[in-house]
């Protein structure tokens, strides 16, 4: 990026310098958050023109210095992360049936105006056949469509944890960029091979009823089988206490919670939900979080007062450390969300030591 004038749209600067990497976890795997991945298209209007893109002009910034640079990435990496701790008001769990096995739409739902929804979906390409995958927004009036979008998409990859990952991480450290659809009608879309996953996560507000699709080749049909799990108030916000030396507690995250298991289906997992720590101990002291995944193999990515973290994919009940940090002054808090491809429920610890 050094000695070349580039403009910059706010949101691609997500991750910025204060992302740290866990043993296992190569810095590359997350190139997607500092741009778009390479492969994935935003389109406004059915006419497939990439012009018609505008984002809200307040959200492009031309950066001449890399002084410059360094200052915003790092400044909207913690926009950002204060973002995603945001409540939101809906989940939509997307990932039935969990392989695409023909063309068609493979998830479809009403979204209202002015509310949020976490959209998930992870999905494997078992179908024979390459081309687009797509998540495509349609208004539900004939006016333009505005919406606010944070994403998080991974690469198409075959290997279902480590897209998952990737799509969580990117998620967390995105921030919300405000979009104008003229005709009502947008789109992300990427190429997907056979043998490929389709894993991402992202957050939608609309200015009015919009109808949300995701679709492979084309969305002519619905395939077999397809249903969405809507889950309200997607968050949960967890108390941890630590006085003294030695000092344990412990949570799983990734077990049906109660507006779940109000739903007629089973959901293997609180896939997409966001679960937020606040760990009241000694200024100063360190504190230790450790996971255990208690379902099958399993890894974590979550955001501590800024900083994102990820971790190797374990075995099935084998520990590891996920952070250990000192309480500084913004305290210890920590965000962190299951991902597709991988087994919950999984253990988390916090000690004092």
């Amino acid at each position: 990026m050094q000695g070349r004038e580039k403009n910059i749209p706010v949101q691609i600067l997500g991750v910025g310098a204060l992302l740290v990497y866990n043993r296992g976890i190569s810095p590359s795997e997350l190139q997607g958050s500092i741009t778009f991945p390479d492969n994935v298209v935003m389109t406004c209007g059915t006419g497939g023109n990439r012009a018609g893109v505008r984002k809200d002009a307040n959200m492009v910034l031309s950066c001449r210095a890399p002084w410059l640079w360094a200052f915003v990435a790092t400044l909207c990496c913690l926009l950002g992360t204060a973002q995603a701790s945001r409540a939101q008001d809906h989940l939509i769990f997307c990932n039935n049936p969990e392989k695409i096995r023909t063309s068609g739409a493979v998830a479809d739902a009403m979204l209202k105006a002015g509310e949020s929804y976490t959209i998930f979906y992870h999905f494997k390409n078992v179908s024979g056949m390459s081309g687009p995958f797509v998540v495509a927004l349609h208004a539900a009036v004939a006016k333009p469509l505005v919406f606010t979008a944070r994403t998080g998409f991974a690469d198409p990859q075959h290997d279902p944890p480590l897209a998952g990952r990737q799509a969580m991480a990117r998620f967390l450290s995105g921030v919300d960029t405000v979009y104008k659809a003229k005709d009502g009608n947008a789109r992300f879309d990427y190429y997907l091979a056979n043998r490929h996953v389709a894993s991402g996560v992202l957050t939608v507000r609309c200015d009015q009823d919009t109808r949300m699709r995701i679709y492979f080749r084309h969305d002519r049909w619905t395939v077999p089988g397809e249903s969405v799990i809507q889950v309200d108030a997607p968050r949960q916000e967890v108390a941890i206490a630590l006085k003294n030396t030695g000092d344990r507690q412990s949570y799983r995250i990734g077990e049906p919670e109660r507006d779940l298991k109000r739903q007629q289906r089973r959901l293997d997992g609180t896939y997409g939900m966001l679960y937020a720590f606040k760990v009241a101990a000694p200024a100063g002291r360190r504190v230790r979080v450790s996971f255990s995944p208690r379902g099958g193999k399993g890894g974590l990515v979550g955001s501590l007062n800024g900083n994102l973290h990820l971790t190797e994919i374990v075995p099935a009940t084998a520990w590891r450390v996920f952070i250990e940090s000192k309480v500084g002054k913004q305290g210890f808090n920590l965000t962190t969300a299951p991902f597709g491809g991988v087994f919950y429920p999984v253990e988390l610890v916090f000690q004092l030591i």
